[in-house]
């Protein structure tokens, strides 16, 4: 068996109109988005390319490690056309804990990245009582995360990273230990993928959500886009939520209005700090020698 390491095809850039390999993983979904041979045959014009250039540039952003710099988001992996569109899409977007979606006939990406909001809104903006839950049930709770990746060392073979667990949300869990299972199948970095984790363990706490109808003030949002939620019977006073679903209403009297649905989140649920990094194992499959390499003879 034979294998090799290649670059992966060449796709372009909208931010400088060039056409070059890229580990970018916005250019990379754009590029399968509009391929008319092995991707979703998309028009060009249902490419919102103001966010995609945004998240490009957020993917390449430097993050610190505990010594140099690497990019914030890359995706280095591979597919085949029997794999439906749909897990191909959620593997690419595995590489920055994202979302994909498609509003007003785009598609618009939303990395894992705190993004400030912009829009609040209050009782002045309701249209509808709000149905509050506290909690998420047990049965999507988790206080630890575990999960594989492709690891170079290891031939880019699935390798586990560094568990993450948490003692004070497991405290909050009666001292119950519960693991959730997020793979990496198109990210080589351990560094990034206990960053990633880390996202995924600090917002599944954040477990108070709502729904409500809303006038069109709250037209202007979009899903994944942050808001600030100022309430005073439940207490919120610029609340930062996450939007989640977002859709038109109309109401008895004929009155266009937007339920939507919402999340709390929180910028420290993106803050890592070097300190916050595990090693690894060498992840090497084989302590065999190198076939290629043979040592002279010695002790004659």
């Amino acid at each position: 068996n034979i294998s090799f390491e290649v670059e992966g095809k060449k796709v372009f850039d909208p931010r400088t109109s060039a056409t070059a390999f890229s580990s970018n993983p916005a250019l990379c979904i754009r590029d399968y988005l509009l391929d008319d041979n092995y991707g979703l045959d998309a028009d060009a014009t249902e490419i919102n390319d103001t966010n995609f250039q945004s998240v490009a540039n957020t993917c390449d952003e430097d993050v610190s490690l505990t010594s140099g710099t690497e990019d914030r988001f890359t995706m280095n992996g591979s597919f085949e056309l029997q794999q439906s569109p749909k897990t191909i899409i959620e593997n690419m977007l595995s590489t920055m804990a994202g979302h994909l979606i498609y509003s007003n006939g785009q598609f618009k990406l939303v990395p894992s990245v705190y993004l400030s909001p912009t829009v609040t809104l209050n009782e002045s903006h309701l249209r509808s009582p709000i149905q509050l839950n506290t909690r998420i049930s047990k049965r999507e709770l988790f206080n630890a995360v575990k999960g594989v990746y492709a690891e170079p060392a290891n031939d880019y073979q699935p390798q586990n990273y560094p568990f993450l667990t948490n003692s004070t949300f497991e405290s909050e869990d009666n001292s119950e230990r519960i693991y959730a299972s997020f793979d990496y199948p198109f990210t080589t970095s351990s560094r990034t993928c206990q960053r990633l984790s880390k996202i995924q363990l600090l917002k599944g706490r954040q477990q108070i959500s709502f729904s409500a109808t809303f006038n069109m003030e709250a037209f202007q949002l979009n899903v994944g886009d942050t808001v600030q939620i100022t309430n005073e019977r439940f207490g919120f006073t610029n609340k930062t939520f996450q939007v989640t679903d977002w859709n038109f209403a109309i109401d008895p009297n004929g009155a266009l209005n937007i339920a939507c649905d919402f999340r709390e989140i929180a910028s420290a649920v993106y803050d890592f700090s070097t300190s916050d990094y595990s090693t690894i194992s060498s992840g090497k499959a084989t302590n065999l020698p190198s076939a290629t390499t043979v040592s002279p003879p010695s002790a004659i």
